[in-house]
């Protein structure tokens, strides 16, 4: 039987599995680089959790995103999705402590210890860049504690 032909709810049960203990249902097709599910509606690549949300639920309304209760970004469970704004999306991460920022980002170029000496550095934004390897304008944000805010 072609895709075509498969209703999208049994082709997102068909390709999810159930997790017993979260309640999760995990996509087990194709991943974006960030692990959302990707399925493709016509020929159009689509993320997983919002096809199932529709499916299930109905329609998003526009400019809204479709968030996981459960934090689990391949979770394709209806149940487990809720639509609201980005700022909505954004609040939800805070809450639940998600955000990563400082050293924890695997992507980081400074450390805490790092961030103090920048702030104590009396040298050119210029050249504390240079030394550190990141631009002028993160060196300056780091001084002025834009940046980094939770170092003391």
């Amino acid at each position: 039987m072609a895709a075509k032909s498969v209703p999208v709810t049994e082709r997102i049960l068909r390709n999810s599995i159930p997790e017993p203990n979260s309640g999760c249902w995990l996509w087990t097709g194709t991943l974006k680089r960030r692990g959302y599910g990707e399925i493709y509606i016509g020929n159009k690549k689509r993320t997983a959790h919002r096809i199932s949300f529709e499916a299930f639920n109905g329609p998003i309304p526009s400019n809204w995103v479709v968030c996981h209760r459960c934090d689990v970004t391949c979770c394709v469970n209806p149940a487990h999705l809720f639509i609201g704004t980005q700022a909505d999306n954004m609040r939800d991460m805070y809450a639940k402590g998600r955000n990563i920022f400082g050293a924890k980002r695997k992507t980081a170029k400074l450390t805490d210890n790092d961030v103090r000496a920048i702030r104590n550095d009396s040298r050119r934004n210029v050249d504390i860049a240079r030394a550190y390897g990141i631009s002028e304008t993160v060196a300056s944000r780091v001084r002025r504690g834009i940046y980094w805010k939770h170092v003391k």
